[in-house]
């Protein structure tokens, strides 16, 4: 939806000005709220704009947003800057043409943020008219960079801890793989000559996994948690991991085979 659209969805009532006797102290309040919200009830949409990146379509707009689901419907906190296309071959590139516009809008339940990132999204004209635009201009800016640095904050934090997981959990990673069972592994499709298993291991998921083609095999072996995932380049201890599961795996179907044909007895 562009902003012309947008501002013809808005209601004629907008919010207090800023000069309003009730403007600063409801602005406060509105800050104390978010700031006492969780970080990770908020879903972040878009990304930054990178010139430098190739899309297949044009836009008309650049768009980012925080939402989070309420009572009433999805709040949205929505940040749209102008931007021009150019081009090129591989597809087109952004480049800004005007300052960046924030808003705060209630959207319906059902709501997801591709009906704003993505233009062509089928239904996002629907849904555009029923937008209630809650807060405009420089008040929707203040309460989007709360969210914003809320978000960064506490997505730092779990990269962090993320790391310290993987680097705890790689150092002794052939003893842990031995403390679990092979029931533990649930095993993971993918493409022809692929075998692989999942398990969680002290609290992070680690997937195995061996590919054969041409006669030959590679392995792999990824740590992931909170929507992060680190790849092993060894290849030599994804080897000897992915071996380690394996035979545990196919071992215990072995004996769950012979236990079956010992009640045939």
């Amino acid at each position: 939806m562009s902003n012309d659209e947008r501002d013809k969805n808005s209601p004629e009532s907008g919010p207090p000005s800023e000069g309003s006797k009730s403007g600063p102290g409801l602005l406060e309040k509105i800050k104390s709220t978010l700031a006492n919200t969780p970080a990770d009830r908020w879903e972040q949409g878009g990304e930054e704009l990178d010139t430098s990146k190739r899309y297949q379509r044009s836009r008309e707009t650049w768009e980012q947003l925080f939402c989070t689901d309420t009572k009433t419907g999805v709040l949205v906190l929505r940040c749209s800057t102008a931007v021009v296309s150019n081009f090129f071959a591989g597809g087109f590139s952004f480049t800004e043409s005007g300052i960046p516009r924030y808003s705060v809008e209630l959207r319906p339940r059902g709501w997801t943020p591709k009906m704003i990132l993505d233009p062509s999204y089928r239904g996002a004209q629907a849904t555009a008219r029923s937008v209630q635009v809650l807060a405009e201009g420089d008040i929707a800016r203040q309460l989007y960079h709360e969210v914003q640095v809320a978000v960064r904050q506490h997505q730092e934090s779990l990269r962090r801890d993320f790391n310290d997981s993987v680097e705890r959990l790689n150092a002794n990673i052939r003893e842990q793989v031995q403390t679990t069972a092979a029931e533990d592994w649930q095993a993971v499709e993918g493409e022809a000559g692929y075998t692989g298993y999942r398990a969680d291991v002290n609290g992070m998921t680690v997937t195995v996994g061996s590919t054969v083609r041409d006669r030959s095999s590679s392995h792999s072996m990824s740590f992931s948690k909170y929507g992060l995932r680190w790849d092993c380049r060894d290849s030599n201890l994804c080897k000897d991991i992915f071996s380690m599961v394996d035979e545990s795996v196919r071992q215990a179907s072995l004996e769950q085979l012979g236990k079956v044909l010992e009640d045939m007895l």
